[in-house]
């Protein structure tokens, strides 16, 4: 039996060998990813505010705040209410004031 050469050996062993490919959809996603477009600022806002979650999120808040509104609002309304009873009462003892001044001018120009 011969015993082979370190360089036999090398050659031997390449025997076998088949011209390399790509795998399956190689191509396909190569292709994909040039053709990628870049995903902006927007794109990116849009995507994150369209998740469930922030969107339940955000209905929650704007439904706070709204009720907030209203709260504050009620408030308020009742507030300029009692402010304006004050104005017409302060204002009717303005008015009897005056009448009252009036009365007391008219005498002492009569006299």
């Amino acid at each position: 039996m011969e015993q082979k050469t370190p360089t036999e050996n090398i050659i031997d062993s390449l025997d076998g060998l088949q011209k390399a490919s790509p795998g399956d959809f190689f191509f396909t996603r190569v292709q994909a990813r040039l053709h990628k477009e870049e995903i902006n600022l927007w794109g990116r806002v849009t995507a994150f505010a369209t998740r469930p979650a922030v969107a339940l999120a955000t209905l929650c808040v704007i439904c706070l705040l709204n009720a907030a509104a209203l709260f504050y609002q009620h408030e308020s309304s009742a507030n300029s209410v009692m402010a304006d009873q004050f104005e017409q009462n302060s204002s009717d003892d303005y008015n009897t004031t005056v009448a009252a001044n009036s009365y007391y001018d008219e005498n002492a120009e009569v006299h």
